[in-house]
């Protein structure tokens, strides 16, 4: 019995050492993050993959999204660049222009490349090569209610191929401004740097654009006649009564006892507010179509990986960390929390919602159809964004679209030619 007892603890010490070794030996893979809405479930995540790897780990860092880029551009200088990133797919140019992320090609199998959705390594492509992943891309839409749809005795749209007019959209905001919604749609104002992703569908319907997809400048673009048309009407919007210029909060569609606004021009990230709200009442109705046809935008949170990473020689297990993120278990597990669209179609497939009648169905169909029309890819991004952000603060104040959009884009090229971010 005494050899027993002795022979157990010898096995136990030994299987110690071996984790403890294992442990050590182990190749640690630092991850910065911006904090937001994933910051708890991307925590659960890679926890649980610390838990099934014994040679990779998993190091990861939460940072407000301002001061992760400010770490982020002075990390070279610091000698601190982590290996892997998630950060907005709109700045993969810039840290591309600064030689900080690796390129992905020799990495992403093809099993992968077909079942992601094409708007996704859209996002992610720059100058030919594809520098990052995605678990999900953002649904972008219309989200009213049926029952009051129905009472009002208008037709309700379920896919982009029939959606309204921009002539039947307007009568049936006139419509609900009747039956008593105050300001039928809202558009967030409330936070005018959002409408640089909810917008775009707007603007690329008129014809317009943010920056020429060619020359990659502002100028006979921005302020051309169909995108200055695109913000015209949403002065017309407000000047008409329709659309609340002081609004200062987020429920004015999913607030019941505001019952102001009958339409909601956001994405997929106020799901679980309009759902609870309002349950299988709340739905999504596609964009209408202003003339040039029907867009959606889209655009996400990637995960890319930095050249710091190749030069420490732990790019393969970075990848093993980026492919873990990509399984469906992962993206599943992410987008059952922030409501975003799937970046993978065979997990779309298992999940009721992502089906041919389910809630979101149409967020996929948009995605699949290939209706998405991207935010320019462009190291100048902070650039247009902040520049388009006034120029909706001051519509909403009684600014002229023409003139706001003259001025924005003489700005916007000034700092795109000074620092050599246009295409020649």
């Amino acid at each position: 019995m005494k050899k027993f007892f002795s022979l157990l603890l010898a096995a136990i010490m030994l299987l110690s050492m071996a984790s403890v070794a294992s442990a050590d030996d182990a190749v640690t893979i630092t991850v910065w993050c911006s904090d937001g809405a994933e910051t708890t479930i991307y925590t659960q995540m890679w926890d649980d993959f610390n838990a099934k790897h014994t040679d990779v780990q998993v190091n990861y860092l939460f940072f407000a999204q301002d001061e992760l880029l400010n770490k982020l551009s002075t990390s070279g200088d610091a000698g601190d660049t982590p290996d892997l990133v998630v950060v907005d797919g709109l700045q993969i140019p810039y840290f591309q222009d600064l030689d900080m992320i690796a390129c992905l090609d020799d990495y992403i199998p093809e099993d992968m490349k077909s079942d992601v959705l094409p708007s996704v390594w859209a996002e992610n492509t720059y100058d030919g090569k594809i520098y990052g992943v995605a678990q999900f891309d953002s649904g972008m839409a219309l989200w009213t209610r049926k029952s009051v749809l129905e009472e009002l005795g208008v037709r309700i749209p379920t896919s982009y191929t029939d959606a309204w007019t921009v002539e039947e959209f307007e009568d049936i905001l006139a419509k609900a401004k009747e039956a008593g919604y105050e300001y039928p749609l809202y558009i967030r104002q409330n936070k005018t740097s959002s409408l640089y992703f909810t917008y775009m569908p707007v603007v690329r319907s008129f014809g317009g654009d943010y920056l020429s997809r060619e020359t990659y400048t502002a100028t006979g673009t921005l302020d051309s006649e169909e995108t200055i048309a695109a913000y015209e009407w949403m002065k017309r919007m407000i000047d008409e009564g329709y659309i609340n210029a002081a609004c200062d909060y987020e429920d004015a569609f999913y607030g019941v006892d505001r019952h102001e606004a009958l339409f909601s021009m956001l994405g997929h990230w106020k799901y679980s507010n309009h759902v609870e709200a309002y349950g299988d009442d709340a739905i999504i109705v596609p964009m209408p179509d202003f003339g040039h046809g029907v867009y959606t935008c889209s655009g996400s949170t990637v995960d890319v990986m930095t050249t710091a990473a190749v030069e420490r020689g732990v790019a393969d297990q970075a990848w093993t960390v980026l492919e873990a993120m990509m399984s469906p278990e992962y993206i599943k597990m992410v987008c059952e929390v922030n409501g975003g669209v799937p970046a993978r179609s065979s997990v779309m497939d298992t999940m009721p919602q992502w089906q041919v009648g389910g809630r979101l169905y149409l967020y996929r169909e948009q995605l699949e159809a290939g209706i998405s029309y991207l935010r320019p890819i462009t190291p100048a991004h902070a650039t247009v964004y902040n520049a388009l952000a006034q120029v909706v603060t001051d519509i909403l104040a009684g600014g002229d679209p023409a003139e706001l959009l003259h001025t924005a884009a003489e700005e916007v090229d000034e700092i795109i030619l000074e620092n050599g971010w246009n295409v020649q």
